[in-house]
């Protein structure tokens, strides 16, 4: 049964003093290895799994102390990817447990974030940026936390939000400059690999797992052995038309996010104008360059649609007549298609973020295209989408668990 828990900020708070108690700062100095992803790496802390569990009973976290096994080790990570066909340098983290086993991998995937401050490379031990999956090492897992195109070492980018390409393309290639990392520290790891997130995250996983499956060779002599996807939006489209037949919506950063990223990334000629009210079509590049979060954005920014957006836009949405951003929906959503491996789909049926209807949906048409191993896993534990993520974690970290090969 799900555990309805606190909210995981005051945890990595507690995490994150403990980072600034223990912190290390190394540069490593072995031999010279060419690597064709990993660019660079340093450590950043070290601690010890007693030291989190300290942390677990002092910040009220009791349901994570007989999950931890192990201490963790953190390192930023640089590496090279593709972006609409040019290389171009990325970023994320990998926590590494602290231990002699072969560890399997775990992709990470955070959930929505427009400050690049709080992109997880960005370890600054004077705020709380953690993502939260620095933990699931101290599971027994490499856990991979990418920070996505847009934030770290490629934050000159407007981040391209809920692209399907660069989303997996980006993911997989951290997964192999960390197999390269591994290599290179002379650290034997397992094959089997683990992908989770929620939110943003949820797609990013769920999109990750359909471009292996499409690209086996991608990651030769790996293998996927189980993913877990929470509240994920994984049809946009379907998404995008319920929240805009509605006259309001609580979090518009989510919407212009989405709009702006889709111009920008897909270098369409229309302007801002075509989608968005003034003064805000004039004020988005300037609210998503980097520097604000997204609760500041969400002050700026109208909950009423009709005020947010163009009228035309509105109504070209909902009698399916704007065929570029319909279409450019439809090819960046990742619910059409079977996956072949087990695949879990959390949501909360209160998300009034992302509709529960878009994972149901999802696993409907998972199911109809064959999908023999999907299940759909919706519950009421949380009072926000924030929130909800919880529930799902108490559920994944057991189910990963009785399914690593140690």
């Amino acid at each position: 049964m799900f555990k309805k828990i606190h909210s995981t900020s005051s945890f990595f708070l507690g995490l994150i003093l403990l980072i600034v108690a223990f912190s290390c700062q190394t540069e490593d100095d072995g031999p010279v290895v060419i690597n064709e992803y990993l660019i660079d790496y340093e450590e950043v802390a070290s601690f010890s799994g007693q030291e989190l569990r300290v942390i677990a009973a002092f910040a009220g976290f009791s349901e994570y102390q007989d999950l931890i096994e192990y201490g963790l080790t953190l390192y930023t990570v640089t590496y090279f990817t593709k972006f609409r066909g040019d290389q171009v340098e990325a970023s994320g983290v990998v926590a590494l447990p602290q231990g002699t086993e072969q560890f399997p991998l775990m992709l990470a995937a955070h959930g929505t974030i427009a400050d690049n401050q709080r992109a997880p490379s960005n370890l600054n031990f004077s705020q709380i940026n953690a993502s939260g999956f620095e933990l699931f090492a101290s599971f027994g897992f490499v856990s991979v936390i990418p920070d996505y195109l847009g934030f770290g070492a490629s934050s000159s980018l407007v981040h391209p939000y809920f692209d399907y390409e660069s989303s997996a393309q980006s993911s997989v290639d951290m997964l192999k400059a960390t197999q390269e990392f591994l290599t290179e520290q002379e650290i034997t790891f397992s094959n089997d690999l683990f992908l989770t997130g929620y939110s943003q995250g949820g797609y990013v996983a769920v999109a990750t797992l359909k471009y292996l499956d499409e690209n086996p060779d991608e990651l030769p002599n790996t293998e996927v052995v189980a993913t877990a996807a929470g509240a994920g939006g994984y049809n946009i489209r379907q998404g995008m038309e319920m929240i805009l037949q509605g006259t309001t919506y609580p979090v518009p950063a989510n919407l212009a996010y989405l709009v702006y990223a889709y111009q920008q990334t897909n270098n369409w000629s229309r302007p801002l104008t075509d989608f968005f009210q003034e003064p805000f079509a004039s004020q988005i590049p300037d609210l998503f360059d980097g520097s604000n979060s997204t609760g500041f954005i969400n002050s700026q920014l109208p909950t009423i649609l009709n005020d947010l957006f163009q009228p035309d836009f509105l109504a070209n949405i909902r009698n399916s007549s704007d065929s570029e951003f319909l279409t450019a929906l439809e090819e960046n959503s990742v619910h059409d298609w079977a996956p072949q491996t087990p695949l879990r789909l959390f949501h909360d049926i209160k998300d009034d973020v992302v509709p529960a209807e878009v994972s149901e949906n999802t696993f409907e048409t998972m199911q109809q295209n064959g999908a023999t191993e999907v299940l759909y896993f919706p519950y009421d534990l949380a009072p926000t989408h924030q929130e909800a993520a919880q529930p799902m974690y108490l559920q994944t970290i057991p189910w990963f668990n009785s399914l690593r090969d140690f």
